[in-house]
């Protein structure tokens, strides 16, 4: 199982959580970490990404959720990362026309 580092986050965010936000992030957690899914568990999956579509609160944490999921299965490489966003970074200056900065999140 997944060591989730973040869940103190969870217990005390920026972003305020329902309890049923904060059990929803915990039963995708558990999901997308399980090295294969039932067909009730990919449809709950399903399920979980329409509510997060209308949640932005739920949106957001998942996408926490997934990036430390990722780091933790090994899934997220800290070198590919960084030139993803310095790409990233060089495509929305180019495109935004002249855009100062763009910060990350999770760069070091």
């Amino acid at each position: 199982m997944v060591n989730f580092s973040f869940s103190k986050e969870i217990k005390n965010p920026e972003l305020p959580l329902t309890h049923e936000q904060k059990n929803i992030i915990r039963e995708y957690c558990s999901l997308a970490s399980l090295s294969s899914l039932s067909e009730s568990e990919a449809q709950r999956i399903a399920d979980i990404l329409e509510i997060a579509q209308i949640d932005q609160i739920l949106d957001f944490w998942m996408t926490e959720a997934d990036y430390v999921i990722g780091h933790n299965l090994n899934l997220i490489h800290e070198n590919e990362q960084k030139n993803f966003q310095a790409r990233l970074r060089e495509y929305l200056v180019t495109d935004c026309g002249g855009l100062k900065q763009i910060t990350f999140r999770h760069t070091k």
